[in-house]
């Protein structure tokens, strides 16, 4: 993710050593001698990612040549306020998603509250902080317990996918929303608690998933997907056609997204050919592999692993038992694991990505999976939206458009609307022939049989193309 720092001033540097490591930086200021000791400090991976620019930080022309319009996050920390005040105006009127000031003097506060814009007093974040170390028995909130898990505040943005909907719709394994403060107020949310821009909202979880989470949520950064899990679990029963189509979907997304290791469990002893294919077309990643005597049963066991984020199945799988109320293997564990399952068909490179919606959260769910997948990628993504009669639905599509605006508008991701009419399993599954991968979003707990297919577990077997599932929880 891309930050603009103006001011390399003591505030300015301390920022940069302890974010260096994962962002891209841009710092300016006007001053060369403190620019060029923020270079002795950073190392040549640091140094890559960032870019020294002396001049003004309230000129909108330098802005412009830091790449504003691209910042997911601003920051204006130098010594004199009212040139803070401006530089955040300045990024305020180029939407960057999260912007923050430091304010120098207590009585200058107001100036950026009366603007929106978030500020950090250094006397107030002083005095708070030596609060904390001198009050016996308050636990800061980086590490609580055995430190096996972590809080954050979230301040909601009004392009956030949070924004409108019910808490009970974020449910994960690894991440919860514990309170929301509104209005000064404090809120235990219940499942029907819906969340508001603006609203400030803690996260409970595992620390090494929470900082994707929170740029997941706040600025739109490609995540996926780390905020399931940094792991690639990969199913294997032979070493057929069928199960070497699946190794292609998992190297191509070992390679191609923030993937962080590879485990791969087989059913027969002979798995070293494909353990070298993974060590040769994704280098960069720890490739583990297993036997199992078990096979499918000891495999589902294995992925209920909090850290595993992508799960990739052969395509072995028959629709037949979904009609009779039977769930099948990949249904199953995407119900039980709520991490992403893939099919994998072998449809590598992902050039072009499908996601069917219906106006439900569960669709809204998958197309920013989709967009984070295609960002990563660089891949072209679709909607498809299957109605009996279009006609009859022009206000729905209307909404389903708009709202798919905006998604566009916060990743910057171009994404196409198509709309069909006819039954919406034959019509996605006809469609998915021009496609490479299709995303499906689904609601856990949801029956299916003959007199009432549910549509994304029927797809998810019909489609032509690897197609992935993911599922919210009941």
């Amino acid at each position: 993710m891309k930050i603009i720092i103006v001011g390399a001033g003591q505030v300015g540097k301390e920022l940069i050593k302890r974010i260096k490591k994962e962002w891209y930086i841009t710092i300016i200021d006007n001053d060369e001698n403190k620019l060029k000791q923020i270079v002795e400090f950073l190392d040549s991976g640091a140094l890559n990612r960032t870019v020294l620019i002396q001049g003004d930080g309230t000129s909108k022309l330098i802005l412009k040549r830091a790449g504003l319009e691209d910042a997911k996050v601003f920051v204006a920390c130098t010594g004199d306020d009212e040139a803070n005040l401006e530089a955040c105006r300045i990024a305020k009127e180029h939407n960057v998603p999260s912007i923050y000031a430091v304010s120098n003097h207590i009585d200058h506060d107001a100036w950026f509250e009366h603007e929106g814009i978030e500020c950090i007093n250094k006397a107030v974040a002083t005095a708070s902080l030596l609060e904390r170390r001198i009050s016996s028995g308050v636990v800061t909130a980086t590490n609580i317990g055995l430190g096996k898990g972590e809080i954050v505040e979230v301040t909601i943005l009004p392009t956030s996918m949070l924004v409108g909907y019910p808490v009970s719709k974020f449910t994960s394994r690894r991440w919860r929303i514990v309170a929301i403060f509104r209005n000064n107020k404090l809120l235990l949310p219940t499942k029907k608690t819906v969340i508001k821009p603006g609203d400030k909202v803690l996260i409970i979880g595992e620390p090494k998933i929470l900082k994707h989470i929170v740029g997941l949520i706040r600025s739109g950064e490609a995540q996926f997907p780390v905020q399931f899990g940094a792991e690639e679990a990969l199913l294997v029963k032979s070493d057929d056609h069928i199960n070497m189509r699946a190794v292609k979907d998992g190297t191509f997304m070992a390679k191609s997204t923030k993937i962080n290791s590879v485990s791969i469990f087989t059913c027969f002893p002979e798995f070293s050919n494909i353990k070298h294919i993974f060590e040769t077309e994704a280098p960069d990643q720890t490739i583990k592999a297993e036997q199992l005597k078990l096979c499918e049963k000891e495999f589902a066991e294995k992925v209920k692993d909090d850290d595993i984020g992508i799960i990739i199945l052969p395509d072995l799988y028959k629709e037949w038992p979904l009609y009779f109320g039977i769930k099948t293997l990949p249904v199953e564990i995407a119900e039980e694991t709520l991490s992403p399952v893939l099919i994998g068909r072998g449809t590598t490179p992902y050039k072009k990505i499908l996601v069917p919606v219906s106006g439900s959260f569960n669709g809204y769910r998958a197309l920013e999976i989709g967009i984070e997948i295609a960002l990563q990628i660089e891949a072209e993504i679709s909607a498809v939206y299957v109605t009996t009669d279009a006609s009859l639905e022009e206000e729905k599509i209307k909404i389903i458009q708009d709202k798919i605006t905006k998604f566009s508008s916060l990743y910057k991701q171009e994404i196409n609307l198509i709309v069909k009419e006819g039954n919406p399993i034959s019509e996605v599954a006809k469609l998915s022939k021009k496609f490479d991968l299709v995303i499906l979003g689904a609601r856990k707990g949801k029956k299916t049989n003959w007199f009432s297919p549910y549509p994304p577990y029927h797809m998810l077997h019909r489609t032509k193309c690897s197609t992935l599932l993911t599922c919210v929880g009941e």
